[in-house]
């Protein structure tokens, strides 16, 4: 007994004698963590208590929780639900989203699994867009929608609509950014769906042709039930990234949209910041932001339990 405490703490010094320089080649991450992450949060919560000063940038007033009142439409607000509004559209931004570039990114993936000369060609294709930024994805997209063009000149018709372009009309702008963003996700996704789908062993597909399984059924029964932490890893991060969409927006439309079509809860924290200059209420903004997207990915996190780990 005594021998095996010794040894116990002998061990215990050693690990402490290396935490030291551990901690000390960590510490630059540490700083530069600190100093843009944690330090910047901690002050916008501090500001989304006050009233502050447009030249000095320092607390005048002490509001409370009516900033947060405003953003939840509490009460009597001069803006109704404008801010509610927002958040309600990026609630339809994201489900316009996230199915629809999840289930390319897997029916691209599979199809690329197929056993064709020079397959490898396209999927370099289908992973392009990795390498194209949000902003330049956006231009490409913003000549595309270009009323000169015309290439979606017939859709407006059909829906009997004046405007010049997808970007104008409040009815189809905001599903135009969103087609941005599902062709700008694509290839991130598809690399991941396609690593998700080599990881599925051979074996189970063999058995399943001697079994006389169909391709939907071995689809529907064996893949996506062994997809299911990547699907769920797109789910959470496709999510998390159309709550913070804001540079497809910016570059493709600039202003809050037809009818404020698309004016999402990222942009409308600009627009209070950088146009109102009402610091205070856009901190209060940013913080119920972090508590939304904390929350979806807690409540996504939860589905953990469901998802089926080989």
């Amino acid at each position: 007994m005594l021998q095996g405490a010794r040894i116990d703490r002998g061990r215990l010094r050693r690990r402490w004698a290396d935490f030291g320089p551990a901690l000390l080649y960590m510490l630059p991450a540490f700083a530069v963590i600190a100093a843009f992450v944690y330090v910047p949060f901690v002050r916008a919560v501090q500001l989304s208590f006050f009233v502050i000063n447009r030249n000095t940038f320092r607390p005048s007033h002490f509001m409370g929780i009516t900033y947060y009142l405003r953003v939840l439409n509490v009460g009597d607000s001069p803006f109704g639900d404008m801010y509610l509004r927002s958040l309600l559209t990026t609630v339809s931004f994201t489900v316009m989203v996230v199915p629809l570039s999840i289930a390319a990114a897997i029916g691209l993936a599979v199809l690329s699994q197929a056993k064709l000369r020079r397959i490898g060609i396209f999927r370099t294709i289908f992973t392009s867009t990795v390498s194209i930024s949000i902003a330049s994805a956006s231009v490409i997209w913003s000549l595309i929608y270009s009323p000169n063009l015309g290439l979606f000149r017939r859709l407006l018709l059909s829906l009997h609509s004046n405007a010049t372009s997808l970007l104008t009309d409040s009815h189809t702008a905001l599903a135009a950014v969103a087609l941005t963003t599902i062709w700008t996700s694509l290839g991130f996704n598809f690399v991941i769906a396609l690593a998700g789908l080599q990881t599925i062993p051979r074996d189970l597909y063999e058995s399943c042709m001697i079994d006389g399984a169909g391709r939907w059924r071995t689809f529907r029964q064996v893949t996506l039930p062994l997809l299911g932490p990547t699907l769920l890893f797109l789910f959470i991060i496709s999510t998390i990234a159309c709550f913070e969409a804001f540079t497809q927006f910016k570059v493709l439309i600039d202003s809050v949209g037809p009818d404020k079509s698309t004016n999402v809860f990222v942009y409308a924290i600009f627009d209070a910041f950088w146009m109102q200059n009402d610091y205070g209420f856009a901190s209060a903004m940013s913080v119920v932001l972090f508590v939304v997207i904390l929350g979806l990915a807690i409540m996504q996190l939860r589905l953990d339990r469901k998802v089926h780990y080989q």
